[in-house]
């Protein structure tokens, strides 16, 4: 009795280890999780022409976000697209998206509504 009883606890145990397998570990280097009001990461450094992958996830809030300050979309040059625009970008809950870096800079995204919700890319060529 006390064999199948370990022969189970040993089976279970790697069930769990194998549902768990793909939950949390490592980030990608070039990804940026959102929180509730905070990205997750302060900075990332990708080359050009690289995408980053910015992840609302869904646990996660509503954030609009672009190149800027505070809490105000500020064009720059070299910037993606997608973030000079001066309305920004809006995220959900689950949503993600990968946007290309093309030039080599220092770009500040923000977050229009939570003040203080910024993250650095370092973009090197």
């Amino acid at each position: 009795m006390r064999v199948v009883w370990q022969l189970a606890t040993g089976l279970a145990a790697l069930a769990l280890l194998a549902a768990l397998a793909g939950c949390g570990g490592t980030k990608s280097s070039n990804e940026v999780d959102m929180g509730v009001a905070a990205f997750q990461q302060t900075s990332v450094s990708v080359k050009a022409g690289t995408a980053v992958h910015f992840v609302d996830p869904p646990t996660g809030g509503t954030h609009i976000i672009c190149v800027g300050q505070g809490t105000q979309c500020v064009a720059q040059t070299g910037a993606p697209a997608a973030l000079n625009d001066p309305h920004g970008i809006q995220f959900v809950q689950g949503d993600s998206r990968d946007i290309v870096f093309p030039s080599a800079g220092t770009y500040n995204v923000v977050c229009i509504i939570h003040p203080g919700m910024q993250v650095t890319i370092t973009v090197t060529s």
